[in-house]
């Protein structure tokens, strides 16, 4: 059986209204899952939000990802394994196993061994190969299991370092194995549609773009093209350098961080229930410029690559007045010093990070051109020091003769003179709390959607090995699709600046994950909806209410056709009137 074995690739994102709530039994990576509590009153009101301006309520705290071992040696648990395609095995299906386990920082992550077996026969030994964003050990062992004809349950046991070979830092071998049961379905039950995908291949002047037929990508394709086509025209001329080659895109239907990511290729995120925000455009521009910087850039540091990729993007998720912007950051007490953000950049606050960066070479192109900061970003490598700060700081040096100390304050002193609009502050406060709250329902009910620990498959190998199910299948549960409905509600008020409304349901939502019930009347008004429309057959993709009618745009399984249903609350809930 070959083995193949990826780390992560360089890039670059709830209800029946009751006096006791419904209960929502949090839903695993593998098998979402819901319990309803009948109501026990009457209908829900309706799920009107209100428009006029209030308080922004306090930001979101979003939970660290955890992978601590109270024992401080190595160690696995279930938590820390993950298998692909989510949510459910099928039948067929080619698995990838996740592993997670907590290493000690004293104890060499490539010295770590680990075995799977799945009924006793062995599958895989090799070593972990790295920490991801999150800080994390990770082993990676892509589509290592052929589950063809094994329909049924099958034990699953992981062990790290089974030899033993690890003494200082594994002092109880106990916590070592983990052995739990997985279901593999029939494949049977999966959708025609999902069945039958296939790559198609359409070309422009600019790139090759890959979509999967029954997708919603696919059914866009001719609108894709246009906006392909501006997006990495823009982003080659505000690099001033264009693409040597074409540039290959695949859109997936899984949803995997903000929503894209670039290595050699690019993977962006399209459906029509896009929760995680952000404009499609500003998106490809972002991770055109990934790819197309590694012409003149090949070694350049985080910090200065996301700050590119914004600055050249006109914003992170919409355009915007980054110079404001960051200031505003500023006014919010949000500023992280530079020399706590280069260094650690991908676990800070994410949009804080991306914003500072393209804010700091914002100010270095305005103020002193973009020919010389193309110098600075060209030269400046992780090599070049022994952190990427001290390399930042010696170029620096080299081009603008002043160090980043010297550079942070003189920015510094520039942020302060700028006058900043309140609807500045409470977009940035609002978009701060937002993915906060997203991020945490990711963690929650779509783990492995999460950008600090999830799995980027390499686009090229998915295509040609035929394991699409990796970008296309994600959970889809009623309690997934409810609070994936009011996130996007919700980033849709933020876009329109209607920042109650936005913190009204992000209220909502955040209730929803702390208490895994739905306990108020606008969530309770999603929930029914949903409810209703899966039992009918439909997946809600959008959802908009105007008083006491809402209407849906749905689509089946086996369609990516978009129509409306339509409802209207009744003194018993929510009915379909069409």
């Amino acid at each position: 059986m070959s083995l193949k074995r990826f780390v992560l690739l360089p890039v670059m994102a709830f209800i029946l209204f009751a006096c006791t709530g419904n209960r929502v039994e949090e839903a695993s990576s593998t098998a979402p899952s819901v319990t309803v509590v009948e109501p026990s009153v009457p209908a829900p009101t309706p799920a009107n939000t209100p428009s006029s301006s209030q308080p922004l309520p306090t930001t979101t705290t979003i939970t660290p990802i955890q992978n601590d071992n109270p024992s401080g040696d190595l160690a696995l648990t279930q938590a820390n394994i993950q298998l692909y395609p989510v949510p459910q095995i099928y039948a067929g299906d080619q698995v990838t196993f996740q592993i997670h386990p907590f290493v000690p920082a004293s104890v060499d992550v490539n010295a770590v061994t680990v075995s799977v077996y799945v009924d006793n026969e062995h599958v895989i030994t090799d070593v972990l190969s790295h920490r991801n964003w999150a800080g994390q050990a990770e082993g990676l062992y892509a589509w290592a299991w052929d589950s063809t004809n094994a329909i049924g349950s099958h034990l699953v046991r992981v062990e790290v370092d089974p030899h033993d070979m690890i003494q200082v830092g594994d002092e109880n071998p106990a916590n070592n194995v983990v052995e739990f049961s997985v279901d593999v379905g029939s494949s049977k039950n999966l959708p025609k549609a999902v069945k039958t995908a296939v790559w198609e291949i359409t070309e422009t002047d600019c790139c090759t773009l890959y979509t999967l037929t029954g997708t919603a990508a696919h059914r866009d394709i001719y609108t894709l093209r246009e906006t392909v086509e501006t997006a990495v025209s823009q982003a080659a001329n505000k690099l001033d350098e264009y693409p040597a080659r074409k540039i290959n895109i695949y859109f997936i239907e899984r949803t995997i961080g903000q929503g894209g990511f670039a290595g050699s290729d690019m993977v962006i995120t399209y459906n029509d229930r896009k929760y995680t925000g952000g404009n499609l455009h500003e998106l490809i521009v972002h991770e055109s410029v990934h790819i197309i910087d590694r012409q003149f850039a090949p070694q350049r540091i985080k910090f200065l690559a996301e700050g590119l990729a914004v600055w050249a993007s006109g914003g992170h998720y919409k355009p915007e007045n980054l110079s404001e912007r960051t200031a505003a950051l500023i006014q919010l007490g949000e500023y992280i010093p530079l020399q706590m953000l280069v260094d650690d950049f991908y676990p800070v606050q994410h949009e804080i990070g991306y914003l500072e960066a393209a804010g700091f070479v914002t100010y270095l192109v305005d103020i002193y051109g973009y020919s010389t900061f193309r110098e600075l970003y060209s030269e400046t490598g992780s090599d070049d020091a022994a952190t990427e700060y001290e390399a930042l700081d010696l170029n620096l040096r080299e081009y603008y003769g002043k160090s980043l100390a010297e550079m942070e304050a003189e920015w510094l002193a520039y942020l302060n003179g700028i006058t900043v609009s309140e609807t500045a502050v409470n977009d940035l406060a609002t978009t701060i709390r937002f993915y906060n709250t997203m991020r945490q329902y990711q963690q929650q009910y779509d783990p492995t959607a999460h950008f600090l620990t999830a799995w980027l498959p390499p686009p090229r190998e998915v295509r040609e090995t035929g394991n699409s199910a990796d970008f296309i299948r994600h959970p889809q549960s009623d309690a997934n699709i409810t609070l994936e409905l009011m996130l996007a509600s919700a980033e849709e008020a933020l876009q329109a600046t209607n920042f109650a409304r936005a913190n009204v349901l992000l209220d909502s939502i955040d209730r929803i994950l702390a208490t895994n019930s739905f306990v108020d009347p606008l969530a309770t008004s999603y929930w029914e909806i949903v409810v209703k429309a899966t039992g009918l057959g439909y997946e809600i993709q959008t959802l908009d209410f105007e008083g006491d009618t809402a209407v849906a745009l749905v689509n089946t399984a086996n369609k990516p056709t978009l129509n409306p249903l339509q409802f209207k609350l009744k003194p018993l809930g929510w009915v379909l009137t069409n």
